[in-house]
């Protein structure tokens, strides 16, 4: 949805606004009760643990991420005398996570679920911790998880949504490092991000989305020189070392710098390089675009046209990851989630009533994004067919 990476995060704002809240009452947790808290994490696991029993008997023929991963699991030789395998493991968390996991697609499904609870918990923490107004805070909620495409990629595609809720994660922390002058959350988030890459293929490019945004942010410490850098050293060091452990690994035991995965990465990159221009020109191509859209309007509601770059970038990180490889086969809603956890966690705390009611009316018009770019997704529509069983057959087919 929207990108803003250039307006201060603090509650002061401007001159004349109101004080500035202290640091410690920036994390206070949300909700405050441990116990409300966690309750709330199982209420959204339940749900789309829910949705991923509906669809387990009806969706065994989609050939969905989560399916590719099993197939992938049951492939690799894991009882070899070697460890020849450490190069077919890539992602390698989400791998070992589908190997231990039991229960094939529906525990992927309910595992999607449990980690939803929490990155939901964690996105409206981040905007109360932001004094979003309940209003603005409702919405992008809603227009993140009240739809298709998140259903979707909870319960059908777990490398690439945990390797989001790992980004979003450590999005949220980098603001709390960089504009709060937070240390500890500088180091949390170089460690989301390194789970993130570890989790899916897509995380490289969540990688460079964070390191993007990062320098705009408004730094806490603005006396001391050389700390952009210092920051971004802090945030991407875990990612490049976790990657030169993995390369090493593979050049020690397979003999190649680089794994089963990506030696297939630019496999057919020419097709889907060709297939760029005409998908622009059709309605998937104009949803595709909607939410980078929407945050060049919000960049000028808030009179920020210099995030117009950085969300721009940010969508030419998409679509190349899109052509070497990145993006798995049945991938579908990743683009519309990423941008819009880049909304709640950098778009600017609107002050003025006007600017309230701009930011809001963009924040509504991005559930209707949400919602007609699931029903221009083939995948997305089969999966909503498998809901119920076959209820919905006339509805979406």
């Amino acid at each position: 949805m929207v990108l803003q990476t250039s307006l201060r995060t603090d509650v002061a704002g401007r001159p004349g606004g109101p004080r500035r809240l202290k640091l410690r009452d920036r994390l206070d947790p949300y909700p405050r009760s441990a116990v409300a808290r966690w309750l709330m994490r199982l209420v959204v696991a339940a749900v789309y643990s829910v949705v991923t029993l509906m669809t387990a008997q009806n969706a065994a023929t989609l050939n969905t991420p989560n399916q590719q991963l099993l197939d992938k699991v049951a492939q690799i030789q894991w009882d070899r005398a070697d460890i020849s395998w450490v190069g077919e493991i890539y992602p390698p968390l989400s791998t070992l996570i589908a190997a231990i996991i039991p229960g094939g697609r529906i525990g992927l499904g309910i595992a999607g679920a449990v980690v939803a609870g929490i990155f939901l918990q964690k996105m409206l923490e981040i905007m109360v911790q932001r004094r979003f107004s309940p209003w603005l805070a409702g919405l992008l909620i809603l227009a993140l998880s009240a739809n298709p495409l998140f259903g979707y990629t909870v319960t059908e595609n777990f490398p690439a949504f945990l390797g989001l809720a790992f980004f979003g994660l450590g999005i949220t922390d980098i603001v709390r490092f960089v504009a709060w002058g937070n240390t500890q959350s500088g180091f949390r988030a170089g460690i989301f991000l390194m789970l993130a890459v570890l989790s899916d293929l897509s995380g490289l490019l969540y990688v460079l989305t964070a390191a993007a945004a990062a320098p705009f942010l408004t730094l806490g410490r603005r006396h001391q020189s050389g700390a952009r850098m210092a920051n971004l050293i802090v945030i991407l060091y875990p990612t490049f070392a976790a990657l030169a452990a993995i390369m090493s690994l593979n050049l020690i035991f397979t003999g190649r710098l680089v794994g089963k995965v990506g030696q297939g990465l630019l496999v057919g990159a020419d097709e889907r390089f060709a297939s760029l221009g005409p998908l622009f020109v059709s309605p998937n191509g104009l949803l595709l675009v909607a939410p980078v859209l929407s945050a060049w309007v919000v960049a000028l509601i808030v009179r920020r046209p210099g995030s117009i770059l950085v969300s721009t970038l940010v969508f030419g990180a998409i679509l190349g990851a899109f052509v070497v490889g990145l993006i798995a086969p049945g991938s579908a809603g990743n683009t519309f989630i990423l941008m819009t956890m880049m909304a709640i966690a950098l778009i600017p705390t609107p002050r003025s009533r006007l600017l309230i009611s701009l930011v809001d009316t963009v924040a509504f018009l991005q559930i209707g994004i949400a919602w007609l770019t699931a029903f221009n997704r083939p995948i997305v529509i089969e999966w909503m067919n498998t809901v119920g069983g076959h209820a919905f057959g006339p509805l979406f087919g």
